[in-house]
């Protein structure tokens, strides 16, 4: 299709969808229209349908942030809208200036009231705003936000791998005070940008240096690109929405890892409610958002407590307001004076409102080879917070950022108003979603894998040390069972030690254990386990470090409704035995699978002349019934269990018998059952058998005719000797 035809249908297209409404020019721009002098206005143009589409397309991508591929059809479809609107017709004595590539806004001059006028008629214009200037708005902060101990456990901008961003849109940087030579050179030098954007000159560098060193300060392995869009003294809104644009533009934002832009700058103007209507940064920002980028700007310095300037009063940024980091004693400012300050008063200067989002230091701040106190200098604080928590959970959303922020922070209250803010606390922001058990994480389906970490997680009162170790970063999901059947659970792939436990119950002390292992001799030290599920059960899995280890977690699961395990059982020992005597005996269990099976328990029945004299630590008497845990039984694995008997009043034959049995259903339940015969030897000191009446008659003669043989006199030699059977031969 070509552009003049495409061109003409986006223009049909806003016309039927009655978007034709004209555009009302600003008050100030028709005064000096009607006195004859040309206004340069910022148009922006009616994009719904484009937005509609992208936000389609979004619900198929992860967290809705528009991808690279999504950010250039988007900007297509705006060339497409502004080319309709600019026909010759329309355009005659108009100037284009500039164009927001990435925004469906553009910044054109208007020589004539009828040109203003004929333009704002055009139907694909949906509003002109002036091009109104902006102004600056102008160590212990570090600590009471709690950044050092982040830092410390390895969350510093950096962590992921390529380092967030911060994009400073400010008047420049002294680039030497932050040891470079040009943006990002040396390689260490961590400002990675440095330019002048759209019609803006430059400013003095200063205020931009102490902007961005504190952001770098807070995020210490983030960087920064800074935009300089002041021209002396001040920089105008459409070099702002230039600055946006940049940020925006997928060339910029993927390569940089953009995570925020800091607007340390406001037009001075006292706005009680968010400036949503006649705002040109309404749309801008809704636009970096999109991209995955969050807004935050500095509240102003005029004192007020009912507003605040624009464009911090924009639907969607992040304002912030001012805290002392510490007793800084007397402090007097050009719009009022604090006669006392101590650590979290808001500074008389801060602006505030019900509508404000956050509150940070902002007195004599040092960063970036100067010394500043404002809302400039609470900004960059959370700006370089924000860059943190994306690069710590970048699965998270924009959404899901803010919550951290806003829902963390610590309660203050504003003296001079009586409005209760969150100041900025990093520490607790940045700890895991489920560090706490009534934040767990659920699970869903039948199998899956997520990935977390424990890093700065903490251990509640009350909680178990899971598998045997007291642990101290705890970090908690848990899966509702769609079905009966074996699960697997471990953390293979984490990067450390873990702890691994499943429990059900409804609170933190009052957990009932299900199954718990330490590790399984994986890589890292990494656990699993396996148990049967009871469906619709709801299952609470703690992950802890093994002595406080920390570090990125990996959690997999799988349900196998179909798991089998066909187990056997065999007893061995001596065959035959004697009363009185002690004997050792053999318990085999040995799994065929085809499932590893778990909950195993074997039971043997003694008969009453068996008394135990040993028997394995995993097996427990009770009577004549001895129950022993085997617990978790791999295919093809093998259980022998060895145990003493002494036998008492045995005779004949004697019966040893056995069961086995598990979680898991068995396809060949014939031998999960076995008997062992015990058969005994006649006693040899038993009483003399009873002889019948003619034995009783031999035997008496038998003794008699010995007692005669005994008594004879000895025969006399006759011839050839006669000898007795009994007798020796003589000696010669």
């Amino acid at each position: 299709m070509s552009r003049a035809l495409s061109s003409i249908l986006s223009l049909l297209s806003l016309v039927l969808c009655g978007t034709a409404a004209a555009a009302s020019l600003p008050d100030a721009a028709l005064q000096r229209l009607k006195t004859g002098q040309p206004v340069d206005l910022i148009v922006e143009y009616h994009a719904a349908e484009v937005e509609r589409s992208a936000a389609a397309m979004g619900r198929r991508r992860p967290h809705n942030i528009d991808d690279d591929a999504t950010l250039e059809s988007k900007a297509a479809r705006f060339r497409e809208i502004k080319d309709a609107v600019d026909t010759p017709e329309a355009t005659r004595d108009v100037t284009h200036l500039a164009d927001y590539r990435h925004l469906p806004m553009s910044f054109k001059r208007f020589a004539t009231l009828a040109a203003a006028q004929a333009y704002a008629r055009q139907p694909g214009v949906k509003a002109l705003y002036e091009d109104t200037p902006l102004y600056a708005i102008t160590t212990q902060s570090l600590p009471l936000i709690g950044q050092p101990t982040v830092v410390a456990a390895g969350l510093n901008g950096a962590a992921g791998g390529t380092p967030a961003t911060v994009v400073v849109i400010d008047n420049g940087i002294k680039l030497a005070n932050f040891g470079c030579t040009a943006a990002g050179t040396p390689a260490s030098c961590r400002i990675v940008v440095a330019q002048t954007i759209g019609s803006a000159s430059g400013g003095d560098g200063a205020h931009g240096s102490n902007v961005s060193g504190a952001a770098l300060a807070v995020a210490a392995g983030a960087r920064v690109a800074m935009l300089d869009v002041f021209s002396g003294a001040s920089a105008s809104t459409s070099n702002v929405l230039a600055g946006i644009q940049w940020a925006i533009d997928p060339a910029h934002r993927s390569a940089y890892n953009i995570a925020a832009i800091n607007l340390s700058l406001g037009d001075g103007v006292n706005y009680t409610a968010p400036c949503s209507a006649g705002s040109p940064y309404v749309t801008p920002v809704a636009q970096a958002q999109a991209a995955g980028i969050s807004v935050v700007a500095a509240s102003g310095n005029e004192a007020r407590t009912s507003g605040m300037a624009a464009p911090a009063c924009t639907p969607g940024i992040i304002s912030v307001g001012a805290v002392y980091d510490a007793n800084l004693g007397a402090k007097a400012w050009t719009a009022c004076t604090d006669s006392t300050t101590a650590a979290d008063k808001v500074a008389c200067f801060s602006n505030s409102a019900s509508f404000l989002t956050l509150l940070a230091p902002g007195s004599e701040i040092v960063a970036g080879g100067y010394g500043a106190s404002g809302t400039s200098q609470a900004s960059p604080h959370v700006a370089g917070a924000v860059a943190v928590l994306r690069d710590a959970f970048p699965e998270e959303t924009l959404t899901q950022t803010l919550a951290r922020l806003t829902s963390t922070g610590v309660a203050i209250t504003d003296a001079r108003n009586g409005i209760v803010k969150p100041r900025l606390n990093l520490l607790e922001a940045a700890r895991p979603a489920n560090n706490a058990f009534t934040g767990r994480v659920a699970l869903s389906g039948s199998a899956g894998s997520i990935a977390g970490g424990n890093r700065l997680a903490s251990k509640e009162n009350g909680e178990p040390a899971h598998a045997g170790d007291l642990g101290g970063r705890s970090v908690w999901w848990h899966w509702t069972a769609p079905a009966a059947g074996q699960v697997a659970i471990d953390t293979h792939g984490s990067g450390f030690d873990t702890l691994l436990a499943i429990y059900t119950g409804s609170g933190v002390s009052a957990l009932s254990a299900v199954t718990a292992n330490d590790n399984d001799g994986s890589a890292n030290g990494a656990g699993s386990l396996l148990f049967q599920a009871v469906a619709g059960q709801d299952y609470l899995i703690a992950v802890d470090g093994f002595s406080g280890a920390g570090g990125d977690v990996v959690l997999n699961w799988s349900l196998d409704t179909a798991a089998q395990a066909n187990l056997s059982v065999a007893i061995s020992g001596p065959p035959s035995a004697a009363d009185g005597a002690t004997y050792g005996y053999v318990l085999t269990v040995t799994n065929a699978g085809p499932q590893s099976a778990t909950g195993v328990v074997a039971t043997l029945t003694l008969p009453a002349e068996a008394s135990i004299v040993a028997l394995p630590e995993a097996c427990v008497a009770n009577g004549a019934t001895v129950t022993c845990g085997i617990g978790t039984l791999a295919t093809g694995g093998i259980s022998v269990l060895n145990f003493t008997l002494h036998w008492t009043n045995a005779g004949g034959v004697e019966g040893l018998a056995a069961t086995i049995g598990s979680d898991l259903p068995d396809p060949v339940a014939g031998d999960n059952a076995t008997s062992f015969q015990v058969t005994f030897d006649a006693p040899i000191d038993g009483d003399v058998p009873t002889l019948p009446e003619w034995g009783m008659i031999l035997l008496a003669s038998l003794l008699a005719l010995t007692i005669v043989r005994k008594s004879a006199p000895a025969p006399r030699r006759l011839g050839r000797p006669i000898r007795t059977q009994s007798q020796e031969r003589a000696p010669a």
